[in-house]
């Protein structure tokens, strides 16, 4: 049964196709999404979102419908470039995912372009995932911990030097441990995440901010890196500790949502 909830300021497809989450299909005007075990629908018609698959209270969580949007782009909007790009994509949101699915998505991300990235995660959730379906629409879950054995179960997703990463992480981490990661101060989190095999800090980071909350995480890779350098430091090879400096001091404790608006604005500009 589709429901609907009124949502001022979202925009559906910005959220979506912005690069910070791959598993959905759009038909026509519709997104097939999935997320924590769940394949759910939607669709907006003005500020209405149209749902069917999961209950409001998933919904608001997934789109973090708790922060208050106008309030931190008040406080990222510092600059004519960030102001731009906020103008450009209003209503862009960050989504909630599930910890273990972002840590695997972003592990399969490395040196990949989103479409690829996308077909290697279903791949790998059809390889090892268990079975999930909403109406007529089959798909897969991610594997869970403990799930895959060794590399020869993924030689089907041609994950290359991925795979070694994605088995390691699936035997010596869990949900759990994740989640727990809360707890600790940013800094501390993203150390805890990069001693784990194939995480750095722009994996690290995608996890932090896509996952567990850490706003202040800002993910650092080819695309924005280039359009730091571009914009804000006149085209000068700089290195990361200084852009970190930078992007700390000058969007402050909400820089997560000042790259999401950054990344999807310099990549429309590209492919525009």
């Amino acid at each position: 049964m589709t429901s609907r909830i009124r949502i001022k300021h979202f925009s559906l497809r910005d959220t979506l196709e912005c690069g910070q989450f791959f598993r959905f299909t759009k038909a026509i005007d519709t997104y097939i999404v999935h997320s924590s075990g769940r394949i759910f629908s939607l669709f907006q018609k003005g500020d209405f979102l149209f749902y069917d698959g999961i209950d409001e209270t998933f919904l608001r969580d997934f789109f973090r419908l708790e922060d208050d949007l106008e309030t931190i782009l008040r406080e990222i909007d510092c600059d004519s470039i960030i102001h731009l790009a906020i103008q450009k994509q209003q209503g862009l949101r960050l989504i909630r995912q599930d910890p273990w699915e972002c840590l695997f998505s972003f592990l399969c991300s490395s040196a990949k372009a989103i479409p690829h990235i996308r077909t290697m995660i279903e791949l790998l959730c059809k390889s090892s995932g268990e079975k999930v379906t909403h109406g007529d629409y089959v798909g897969y879950c991610f594997p869970e911990p403990q799930s895959i054995k060794n590399g020869f179960q993924l030689e089907s997703i041609k994950a290359g030097f991925r795979t070694h990463y994605l088995v390691n992480a699936n035997q010596c981490i869990d949900r759990n441990q994740l989640v727990e990661l809360k707890n600790l101060s940013y800094q501390d989190a993203k150390k805890r995440l990069m001693t784990i095999s194939g995480v750095g800090k722009k994996v690290a980071d995608c996890v932090l901010l896509y996952s567990l909350d850490f706003l202040e995480a800002f993910p650092i890779d080819t695309w924005i890196k280039k359009g730091l350098q571009k914009a804000y430091f006149n085209g000068e090879k700089v290195g990361e500790k200084k852009m970190e400096e930078f992007v700390r001091n000058h969007f402050g404790p909400y820089a997560g949502y000042a790259q999401l608006y950054l990344y999807h604005y310099w990549r429309n500009q590209e492919f525009s």
